[in-house]
């Protein structure tokens, strides 16, 4: 089975054995590895209707055909469950050394099953598989327990997956640390390995990923290399995804203020001009190979968090932690963004929360009394303060430990909450991106502006942003495009120099499985049915795939994306998908095309 290593590791916590089994051909066939194999083994061994934080649920760690391969840009690994904020599919990536060393000792899926009765951290060192107590690192930082295994476990080269007190204070939006700087962000999945009592994965592996056609493959890896120099992507080289936010506030598409604005007056003192000027050290690559090198490693050099230092921060986090929460200072973002990568929170959710909760306490349904202080936007020193009360869950970051979803429910503040089915939305503003708020009604795991990135085209005016008609064509074909990159498992930033015709090639040069670019797209499509049958069982119909009142009422530049607006946008997507327009559901007929029946 070339490009695999052709095993899953099954690891139970509650008997404390584990036992490995054989991938199959059929598996590799219809579902290439990633997101595919996460969500088919989550549908087949994970009940319905299971409450996500229960000994019942499972978290999968999956990995891609091309990961540990010469290809560049195949760094990543993605974790799947049952999401504890959304109750539905739970999906995050994150890159790291995670990826290839779990290859390299020789399995392709981890899947983690049943709970520990006390802290443990799971040690993978080739054929080396322990559980190990982790009493002395249970209510350590993310970043302090990885150093303590680095440590103590006399290994250099390691790929450490971490949760801190977030998670293992059952934080709905917890977070997975991987190698420290990077983080499988959304839909709580820390919060599932604190509820397992697994405080720690550490792999190392060193055996080689045999590869079809070596030559190709290295063929491939050199034109990524080369094409990486090009103008097609050097913006994102050059300021990494901070680069967005000039383009977005430009278009008066960046949230601000909990979503009340589309443009941020200060943006020039959060963005990335001000980063390279104020607190840029270098660029960095992941697993120090990949050649766009988006990611910026940044130290506060003056001022009170002198010495604060961290990769980042990614634009997500700070629209997020910056703009959302009125705060233009980007060395508090900065900050922020250390805090929660320590404590082990999704930067997205943690600061659309906050953002969530500013408005409250401006608007009166949230006292100071509530909170112990005051929470006025703009307030950095507030936003850190409600974070740590999040992750550890005191006093009003208990309630908002659930989410903003939740917390709006308990407050009766419903209409203040923006996200959708539960996950916080991301930073593009769906109210003048019309692709983009399809996108955001319809991803699988709520809000999402990775599966589709249907904000790129619009955003860069490759189309007409405000033009709902051919946006449900949009999404569908780049959701099976951007879903295939995630079975893969590869960077979606790599697109403008690593395309469909680059992407065929090297699956065919890494297995020797000869596909070709239509029957790549269907694995993508059939990824996506499946999804969607995971969602299905768990209650979702078109009812839930709308989007918050904020985006469909509350205007921002005198527009919003309209129910009706949205219906249209929906009925030609469903079409395009072969789902039942009343329900939402996968038709037969659609399902037999896909041999899902």
């Amino acid at each position: 089975m070339l490009g695999y290593a052709g095993k899953i590791l099954r690891v139970d916590l509650s008997s404390g054995s584990f036992k490995i089994e054989p991938l199959s051909d059929q598996m590799v066939k219809s579902y290439i590895g990633g997101n595919g194999f996460g969500v088919r083994i989550l549908y087949d061994e994970v009940p319905p209707k299971i409450d996500p934080l229960s000994v019942e649920n499972k978290l999968i760690f999956v990995t891609g055909p091309l990961c540990g391969t010469p290809v560049p840009i195949a760094v990543k690994f993605g974790v799947f469950a049952k999401s504890p904020l959304t109750g539905i599919l739970g999906e995050s990536y994150s890159s790291g050394f995670f990826s290839e060393y779990l290859k390299k000792a020789g399995y392709d899926v981890l899947i983690i099953e049943g709970k520990s009765e006390k802290p443990v951290f799971l040690k993978i060192f080739d054929d080396d598989i322990k559980l190990c107590d982790a009493s002395s690192i249970w209510g350590a930082t993310c970043w302090d327990a990885e150093d303590i295994l680095r440590s103590d476990l006399g290994e250099k080269r390691l790929g450490i997956l971490s949760i801190g007190p977030a998670g293992e204070n059952l934080v709905k939006f917890a977070c997975i640390t991987s190698d420290r700087y990077r983080q499988a962000g959304r839909c709580g999945l820390g919060a599932v390995m604190g509820a397992k009592k697994l405080k720690a994965i550490a792999v190392h592996g060193s055996s080689r990923i045999e590869v079809a056609n070596p030559d190709g493959v290295l063929e491939v890896a050199k034109g990524i290399v080369e094409k990486s120099k090009s103008a097609r992507i050097e913006h994102h080289r050059v300021y990494g995804t901070l680069g967005t936010l000039e383009i977005a506030n430009a278009q008066e598409a960046l949230p601000t203020r909990n979503w009340t604005y589309g443009f941020f007056e200060k943006a020039e003192n959060v963005d990335a001009e001000y980063m390279l000027r104020n607190t840029f050290v270098r660029d960095v690559g992941c697993l120090n190979r990949c050649p766009i090198k988006c990611g910026k490693y940044n130290v506060v050099k003056d001022g009170p968090f002198k010495g604060t230092a961290i990769v980042g921060p990614e634009y997500q986090s700070t629209y997020a932690l910056g703009p959302n929460c009125f705060i233009d200072d980007l060395k508090a973002v900065i900050k922020a963004n250390e805090l929660c990568d320590k404590l082990g929170i999704d930067t997205i959710t943690g600061g659309c929360t906050v953002a969530f909760a500013m408005e409250c306490f401006e608007r009166g349904i949230l006292s100071e009394e509530d909170l112990g202080f005051k929470l006025r936007f703009g307030d950095s020193e507030a936003l850190m303060r409600l974070l740590e009360l999040i992750a550890y869950r005191k006093g009003i970051g208990n309630l908002l430990a659930e989410g903003s979803k939740r917390a709006s429910e308990k407050l009766g503040a419903e209409a203040l909450a923006v996200h959708v089915k539960g996950l916080e939305c991301p930073g593009y503003d769906a109210r003048v991106l019309k692709g983009t708020a399809l996108q955001y009604a319809v991803s699988s795991r709520g809000a999402c502006h990775l599966r589709a990135r249907a904000q790129v085209p619009e955003l860069t005016g490759a189309i007409d942003r405000l033009e709902i008609e051919g946006k449900g064509k949009l999404v569908k074909e780049r959701e099976d495009l951007f879903t295939l990159f995630d079975s893969l498992i590869v960077c979606k930033f790599a697109l403008p120099i690593f395309e469909l015709s680059d992407i065929t090639k090297a699956y065919n040069y890494v297995t020797g499985i000869a596909l070709n670019e239509k029957e790549l797209l269907m694995v993508g499509e059939r990824i996506m049915n499946m999804e969607r049958l995971f969602n299905v069982r768990e209650g979702v119909t078109r009812e839930h795939d709308t989007l918050p009142k904020k985006i469909l009422s509350h205007p921002n530049q005198g527009l919003v994306t309209s129910k009706e607006e949205l219906n249209i946008m929906l009925d030609e997507y469903y079409r395009l998908r072969g789902w039942d327009l009343e329900t939402g559901k996968p038709t037969v007929e659609k399902l037999r095309e896909l041999n899902l029946l």
